[in-house]
């Protein structure tokens, strides 16, 4: 399979390595990490039975959320708490001051194989459970995310995935970004939903970027916003002949607060997995991903110019010795840092939660 010429990554500066969650019966990915007030901050991931092959469904799939009070070094795993029981994907974070935690919930609808036909839910996929895409539903706890309240969520896109962290904007409209099929067609768009009352009432799709058969599928959109109305999305494709490359990113940009989107193109780094955007408090935008092609491993790249362009230096952030590992969310602390978690395996086979402490070059 190709790879990107050239690809010569350095060690990111002065990296501190810990395992946030491992545990050999569990199957854990897709963390999201946030910072609440002062040192605490939290984390949501999902975590499943362990199985001999991987599974993205199981009937005991949960979002596990837990904290650390010193930001990141220790976490309560004795006090982690539990949603979305039965399904639970991904739970992409945002905090919205005042103890409340929102959340872009991707839940599935899960049941045993022996009990697909008597529920009207057929094994679409052999290696999977018989299972539903719910949709992407709006979550909020009110007291720091230390108990999730059922009533406390609203269905925002049926039978859509959500992916990544919800976005606030500047005028304070929330933005939730998911990705499915959509009309007649079997390839995956991306797309968006709008509040404007905080979280209560939700728009109807907004396309961003449309797959069309025979060309690729767009997914896993990850949102920014660069200026007030100037959102910036980055986008993983499904397979696609015509690139010069596989797992290549794609991106495009809205100017009018996500209403209407610039055709997508391809960036010149490849993944294959779920891109990631933080803006960084020194103006520049920082990309973290994980590899899917060798050498494997959790990377960072670097834009001084809002995504148009992206460093030539691609840095190391950690190694994994497999494609299996990826979905970074990362966030800045102080003197220059950056705590980058992911999901990647350790020595032993367990595939669970890592924590990387960097420094920005």
């Amino acid at each position: 399979m190709a790879t990107v010429p050239n690809f010569l990554p350095r060690p990111a500066p002065r990296t501190h390595q810990i395992q946030i969650f491992y545990d050999r019966g569990s199957y854990s990915a897709f963390p999201h990490v946030i910072r609440l007030e002062g040192d605490e901050l939290l984390i949501a991931f999902r975590q499943a039975p362990q199985e001999e092959r991987v599974r993205h469904t199981h009937p005991r799939s949960v979002i596990t959320v837990m904290r650390s009070y010193d930001c990141g070094l220790v976490w309560e795993t004795d006090s982690a708490t539990q949603m979305a029981a039965g399904g639970g994907q991904e739970l992409g974070l945002i905090y919205l001051g005042k103890g409340k935690v929102g959340g872009a919930l991707a839940a599935h609808e899960v049941v045993p194989v022996d009990e697909g036909e008597r529920c009207g839910i057929p094994q679409v996929h052999q290696h999977e459970y018989p299972y539903r895409n719910v949709g992407a539903l709006w979550c909020w706890s009110d007291n720091f995310g230390l108990s999730w309240r059922l009533e406390n969520a609203i269905l925002v896109g049926n039978r859509m995935q959500a992916c990544a962290p919800p976005v606030r904007l500047a005028d304070g409209t929330l933005i939730i970004p998911a990705y499915c099929a959509i009309g007649r067609s079997a390839v995956s768009s991306a797309v968006l939903y709008r509040s404007d009352d905080g979280g209560e009432n939700w728009s109807d799709l907004t396309v961003i970027a449309r797959g069309r058969p025979r060309t690729r599928g767009y997914a896993e959109p990850v949102l920014m916003e660069l200026d007030p109305g100037h959102l910036l999305c980055m986008l993983r494709v499904g397979s696609d002949a015509r690139a010069p490359l596989p797992g290549l990113f794609w991106q495009n940009e809205s100017l009018d607060g996500g209403e209407s989107w610039t055709s997508p193109k391809p960036m010149g780094i490849q993944s294959g997995a779920c891109p990631r955007l933080l803006k960084l408090n020194d103006g520049r935008l920082l990309l973290t991903y994980g590899r899917r092609f060798e050498p494997f491993g959790l990377y960072a790249s670097l834009s001084e110019d809002d995504g148009r362009t992206w460093s030539k230096t691609c840095w190391l952030l950690r190694k994994t010795p497999d494609g299996d590992q990826g979905y970074t969310s990362s966030i800045e602390l102080e003197d220059g840092r950056i705590f980058t978690t992911s999901y990647a395996k350790n020595a032993g086979g367990t595939t669970g939660i890592t924590g990387t402490f960097w420094s920005l070059p």
